[in-house]
Formats: C-alpha cells, structure tokens, sequence
C-alpha cells in the first residue's frame, strides 16, 4: 500500500469514527485533518510529496490476469481474468467504448473512454473539462498528478463521491494518441487501498495498437 492510500485508509478511519460519535464530517475535511497530523499544510502538500512515483513491474500480482484486445476500438490491457467486460453505456459518456467490473470484495471497476483531443491544449489542460464535467456529477476532492506508463509520463485525476455507505474513489489516467485522440482509463473502487496496485498495473499494460 502507498502512503497515499494508507493517509486515505486514515482519512476513512476518521470519518467512521465521527459517525459512531453521531458527528457528520466531509470526506475533504477528514483528509486534511490527516494531511495535518502528519505535519503537512493540506491534503494537497501530501499528494505533491508522494504522487510522482512511478508505477513498478516488479510488485507480485495475486490476481490471474488475460490479455483484453480490442480491434474495434485499437487498444489492448491485461485485466482480472475473473472480471467481465460490458457494453458501453452512452448516457454516462458518448466517449465510453467499454467497461469491466467486479463485485467480489467490494465494487471495482474500468471504464476505457476514447475521445476526441484539442492538439493546442495541454494533457493537463484536458483533465481540467474532464474534472468540469465530474464536478456537475456530484464528484468531488479533485487531486492531479502523474504517473510513469513506460516511457510516457501521463497525467492523472483523482477524485471520489459517497457511495451508499461507502466512498467511491476513482483515478482517470489520461493517455494521448498521436495528436488529436485521447484515451482514458478510468478505474474505481469502494476500497481503493486494497485495488491501487492492481489498477496501476492494468495501466502500466494499456497498449494503444
């Protein structure tokens, strides 16, 4: 587990413990009560302190995974084998070519999106109309970042929402194509400590072909 994901593991402890004392606290607030207990100045300050690490090969992988290709669509990626894959759903996103999930230990999943990218904006500068979007849609605690995907460094989207008892956190790897299409993946998670390292390393083998 990252120190990322053990400071939000803390942050999930926090909230718990204010709910058993009948006290309501916003997810955003407990992670920057966490940030300060570790001595940093916000939430923010601890992304930009352990967010830049590139992903790994070399961590062991409990989970069987296959080789999903798409010819339609011109990508391919390892995921669980014990996952299935599903149509896309066009009322979430007219970008959305596909998506696979899991219900064993929690709600996981991938969402790959393949749209249309401005050549005259930054990766950056994209991930902000995405996070416009997500922001109409109730999501919330938007961190960026970067992660190494082989040799490309691309830029990354962090954010959640409450989902029934539970946070719904989620990470988008945005991956650009030559010079005017951009694929996204987009993962999440109801425990998103316990499935980072997995979703790293079906980014790290996402394959534009």
């Amino acid at each position: 587990m990252s120190m990322l994901d053990k400071l939000r593991a803390e942050a999930a402890a926090l909230e718990a413990e204010a709910r058993a004392s009948g006290i309501s606290i916003k997810h955003s607030a407990a992670l920057e009560e966490v940030a300060k207990r570790h001595g940093y100045n916000g939430w923010r300050a601890c992304v930009a302190a352990f967010s830049d690490v590139a992903l790994s090969d070399s961590t062991p992988n409990p989970f069987e995974m296959t080789r999903y290709r798409s010819s339609e669509w011109s990508f391919s990626l390892d995921i669980p084998a014990r996952w299935n894959s599903f149509p896309a759903v066009p009322t979430n996103s007219p970008w959305e070519v596909v998506r696979f999930a899991s219900h064993e230990d929690g709600f996981h999943n991938l969402i790959v999106f393949r749209e249309p990218y401005d050549p005259k904006q930054s990766p950056e500068e994209h991930s902000k109309l995405i996070q416009d979007v997500l922001e109409k849609q109730g999501f919330s605690n938007f961190v960026s970042g970067k992660a190494k995907i082989g040799s490309k460094t691309m830029v990354t989207l962090d954010f959640d929402k409450t989902f029934e008892a539970s946070i719904w956190s989620c990470r988008h790897y945005f991956m650009i194509d030559g010079s005017t299409l951009a694929y996204v993946l987009g993962f999440g998670s109801t425990k998103w400590a316990d499935m980072n390292d997995l979703f790293g390393r079906m980014a790290q083998g996402f394959t534009i072909e």
